[in-house]
């Protein structure tokens, strides 16, 4: 155990890495892909049995003009070992992708505290709509790396004097760009321009808004031309149109509010607490001059506010489109670990204590599940196995750790953790559980898979 100890705290990027990659693996079990991830079978499927294309083939045999193929070749690369698609390696490379946010997480705020950059870990598992953009194949956790990578290389290469890292940045763009089409690189270099502007860095900021520009010009020109070739002249204005004015101007209604009500509410504890953290050091980011970490919060929370009213432009909105401000979000709520000024100490209390206090809310609601099952015409389904026998491991974990961790230094760490295990028991065994039969019982064509790779 110590040895264990001793390799994770020596390398804590990989240790994280390799525990969230087998904790988002573990999180994908499920018999059948549901809903519109049903197509990235379909174009993988297609890949596998007849080789690579430049966009993806649907399963009219007609070219998608709605993504590009990186996902798909990755999808394909995955399960080429193996000679069949399977749950795994459909899902590998975008476990893969959200493994890689955290680590960036963790060396964001770990460039300050080291305790800073795991507790925004956490709470990046603590969003909701995080995990279930991963758990759904969303492509928007693409986005999502290339914004905390780019933001990354940019806010180290100043503080690091490593200027040689800004080249990286537009690595970032274009592998953002490549994964998710336009939008895969607007929010990230958005994101980064805001941290120029605010750190007053004017010539910067104008070398690299002019970059970004021919970066976007020429990435879109090769789109056109690789659609051009695909399908023909009629094909390339289609995939125009579908990733980019289609986006903005769509049939659904604009609900420009949608990111600063409802849509915020999947992102749960974390974005509550960020938005604590906002308001309570905001008087803070304009004095002078502002601790370097108190600049990051503010740098945090323009990336925030600029990704929410960025999709807010497009009539078609959903929770997941902006899950690129989960590193944001969870870096902010972090901020309540380390703060020096004890401001946040009331809410971190709370916090705690709801941490602890987590498996017997879970165990309450499983029992009302139970007892609504009871009489109910169509009786929910959540893991019931899985849930009451973590639960009472919690409840067991939970007593050792008030007598054995009262005092411990990183008392505050290990029950944010706790709070984590009961959260993500919660979210596997009983929303994930519940809301694939709820989704199977109404697929018309569920895509039944094996689960390993073999």
């Amino acid at each position: 155990m110590d040895s264990l100890r001793r390799q994770i705290s020596l390398r804590p990027c990989l240790s994280i890495f390799l525990i969230a990659l087998a904790l988002f693996m573990g999180l994908q079990y499920k018999p059948a892909i549901l809903n519109y991830t049903t197509r990235f079978v379909d174009f993988a499927d297609y890949m596998l049995q007849h080789g690579m294309t430049l966009f993806p083939i649907a399963d009219d045999l007609q070219p998608y003009p709605d993504y590009t193929i990186f996902n798909t070749l990755l999808v394909y690369l995955a399960s080429l070992p193996f000679g069949q698609l399977s749950v795994l390696s459909m899902g590998l490379p975008l476990c893969i992708a959200a493994a890689l946010i955290l680590v960036f997480i963790y060396k964001l705020g770990a460039l300050h505290r080291q305790k800073w950059g795991v507790c925004g870990v956490l709470f990046a598992l603590l969003t909701w709509a995080f995990l279930d953009s991963v758990n759904s194949l969303a492509l928007d956790i693409y986005p999502a790396l290339a914004t905390v990578g780019c933001f990354y290389l940019a806010y180290s290469a100043d503080l690091k004097q490593q200027r040689w890292r800004l080249a990286l940045v537009f690595l970032g763009l274009t592998l953002g760009f490549a994964l998710r089409g336009p939008i895969g690189l607007i929010g990230p270099a958005l994101v980064v321009g805001s941290y120029y502007l605010l750190s007053r860095q004017w010539r910067t900021l104008s070398v690299f808004s002019l970059l970004c520009g021919l970066l976007f010009a020429a990435m879109v020109a090769l789109l056109a031309w690789a659609a051009h070739l695909q399908g023909g002249q009629a094909f390339m204005q289609e995939v125009l149109q579908m990733q980019g004015l289609g986006r903005i101007a769509s049939d659904h209604s604009p609900r420009y509010y949608f990111y600063f009500s409802v849509g915020l509410l999947t992102y749960s504890f974390t974005v509550f607490y960020a938005l604590k953290v906002m308001a309570g050091s905001g008087r803070q980011w304009f004095s002078a001059p502002p601790p370097s970490a108190v600049r990051l919060l503010l740098y945090l929370a323009a990336w925030f506010v600029v990704l929410i009213l960025f999709f807010s432009i497009p009539n078609s909105k959903k929770a997941r489109y902006i899950v690129s401000i989960t590193p944001a979000i969870a870096l902010l709520a972090a901020y309540m670990f380390v703060d020096p000024s004890g401001l946040f100490r009331a809410s971190k209390a709370r916090l705690l204590r709801l941490c602890l206090n987590l498996p017997l809310i879970g165990t309450v609601l499983a029992l009302l599940v139970l007892g609504y099952n009871g009489f109910a015409e169509k009786p929910l389904q959540p893991n019931f196995a899985g849930l009451f026998a973590g639960f009472a491991l919690l409840g067991t974990l939970r007593y050792w750790i008030v007598r054995r961790y009262a005092e411990h230094r990183h008392r505050e760490v290990i029950i944010l953790a706790f709070g984590v295990a009961s959260f993500l028991l919660l979210d596997g065994f009983f929303f994930n559980a519940i809301t694939y039969h709820l989704e199977l019982a109404n697929e018309p064509t569920p895509k039944f898979l094996p689960y390993w790779f073999w």
